[in-house]
């Protein structure tokens, strides 16, 4: 066979190199330690599969909901000496949930079965479940669900008149939303009263969380609703059939505003003086605030004054917050509920039962100021008082004067008709008078009070076998509800204008010194000679 002459050449070469390689040939006997292993190479293990990592974390997770993905990559280190994925940790926790609490469809079809159990042996429980109907016969789409405890609804009557709504999104496998109710008693503790589970923070929804809040929990005149300016909270407040605007108010959280105000004027000092008006316990401060902002902008002016003074102040709210300018309670309860809102349906209704349960178990600075202040009577008749404030007692230098009509429950200062509690200057007043000032304390601060908030027993639920059987229809959950995106879903609040965010200050990447950049360092080695 005739080969070319090129062909001949290349193929010398080829032999040539296959002798040098076998001459040259290197063996390795043994290796003292590994010097090539690259840092950002994986050191998962294919054995170490979701199914391993979930039996070494159930324990974790009976002791520990709030077990986060983090802890899991760490514990499995600790203890395997490899580093699983975010993914596969995340993917263990879902499993281990599973196994302890049982699965997702499961877990909608006894849910029935312990409602029927709650309203059998908690008795007075206010429960309103919706489910719609479905192709097959004896079973039912999932809706919504209203559930109020006994203890809560009497509790709430001993607390203060302001209720805080919020809603925080579910993050199991079946997408939903967490509505609450949130109130506080005279000690200043967080008391929820009602919890509802729907699909989102819809119109429907939140009509058929405050018809149910309404009627069956916070029936009382002159009740104050602190929320965000959500359109569907709004008309939900609105509609005449959910018995709301009649004898009670509306008002809108201070921080949400402030949202909405950077988010039109995109200017964080004059959201600053925006905030102060809000939180202004007076009209003379409010109007003080009001002018600094004219001064900068009047497109801002024209914003704040489109509001209503009674919906977003406190100077002109008439005391019905109760210096509450925030929804903050409701805030906190969803963080309190973070490590539960993974979890399937009715292992969430009966941990807001079982914690609801655990609360009911736990059974002065302005009259130092009062020191300060000089005390004009004014009219003895009418117990009205002029009340000097000074910078310090020592030099009667006068800081500030105030009006205080006892008789009235009322102070310049504003605090007074705000807080339902003696300011400093009322306390001075009644000193001046030998008067006590308990009895302008209002009846929500007292301990009595307080103690009567938590005066009602929580009756716990049988044990299961105990439990009528369930001859209903077979909940199931909507297949639109399921979530379809991959990876994990969010369980943190997304952060907005609202937050302050820290401009962080620029350093330099070598010598971490601010005032220049890398290249321009100073302190940079110079060229090698």
């Amino acid at each position: 066979m005739m080969i070319s002459k090129k062909k001949y050449k290349i193929m010398k070469k080829k032999k040539r190199a296959r002798c040098l390689c076998f001459y040259n040939r290197i063996y390795i006997l043994k290796i003292n330690s590994h010097t090539c292993v690259s840092v950002g190479m994986s050191q998962d293990h294919r054995r170490l599969d979701t199914a391993m990592v979930c039996d070494n974390i159930v324990p974790l997770l009976k002791n520990n909901l709030g077990v986060t993905v983090k802890f899991i990559i760490d514990h499995i280190r600790a203890k395997f000496n490899y580093t699983i994925s975010y993914r596969k940790a995340w993917s263990a926790k879902n499993k281990a949930i599973e196994h302890i609490y049982g699965s997702w469809v499961q877990s909608y079809r006894d849910l029935p079965w312990w409602l029927m159990a709650m309203e059998k042996w908690v008795s007075g429980t206010v429960i309103r479940f919706e489910t719609s109907p479905t192709a097959i016969h004896g079973e039912v789409h999932f809706e919504r669900l209203f559930l109020a405890f006994k203890p809560c609804i009497e509790g709430f009557a001993h607390c203060k008149p302001i209720v805080q709504v919020d809603g925080t999104f579910l993050t199991g496998k079946y997408k939903g939303t967490l509505l609450l109710a949130v109130a506080q008693d005279g000690n200043a503790h967080i008391f929820p009263v009602a919890y509802a589970i729907v699909e989102g923070e819809t119109k429907d929804a939140w009509n058929l969380f405050l018809k149910h809040l309404r009627e069956n929990v916070t029936p009382q005149e002159n009740i104050c609703l602190i929320s965000d300016r959500h359109a569907s909270i709004k008309s939900a407040f609105e509609n005449p059939s959910n018995g709301w605007n009649h004898s009670s108010s509306h008002v809108y959280c201070i921080r949400h505003i402030a949202q909405n105000f950077m988010r039109a004027i995109k200017n964080r000092k004059l959201r600053k003086y925006a905030v102060n008006m809000g939180y202004a316990p007076s009209e003379p401060t409010f109007m003080y605030w009001r002018h600094k902002i004219a001064k900068k902008s009047p497109t801002a002016l024209a914003w704040v004054d489109d509001l209503p003074k009674p919906k977003w102040t406190q100077a002109y709210d008439g005391g019905i917050r109760w210096g509450h300018m925030t929804s903050n309670l409701a805030e906190a309860m969803n963080s309190v509920f973070k490590d539960i809102r993974g979890l399937p349906i009715t292992a969430l209704v009966q941990a807001t039962y079982y914690r609801m349960a655990k609360l009911f178990e736990r059974i002065s600075e302005a009259v130092h100021k009062s020191n300060s202040h000089v005390v004009n009577q004014f009219d003895r008749q009418n117990y009205t008082f002029i009340v000097e404030e000074t910078e310090d007692p020592h030099e009667g230098r006068p800081m500030d004067i105030f009006k205080v009509e006892l008789k009235e429950k009322m102070c310049d200062c504003g605090k007074f008709q705000a807080l339902h509690l003696p300011c400093s200057h009322v306390i001075a007043a009644c000193s001046h008078a030998n008067l006590s000032y308990e009895p302008f304390i209002d009846d929500v601060y007292k301990a009595a009070t307080v103690f009567a908030v938590y005066d009602r027993p929580f009756p716990a639920v049988r044990n299961q076998g105990l439990w009528p059987d369930y001859l209903g229809d077979v909940v199931c959950p909507r297949l639109d509800m399921k979530r379809t995106k991959r990876g994990r879903p969010k369980n943190s609040r997304i952060r907005t204008e609202m937050d302050e965010f820290e401009k962080r200050e620029n350093r330099c990447g070598l010598c971490r010194v601010s005032g220049h950049k890398c290249h321009e360092c100073p302190n940079a080695a110079g060229p090698s000679n």
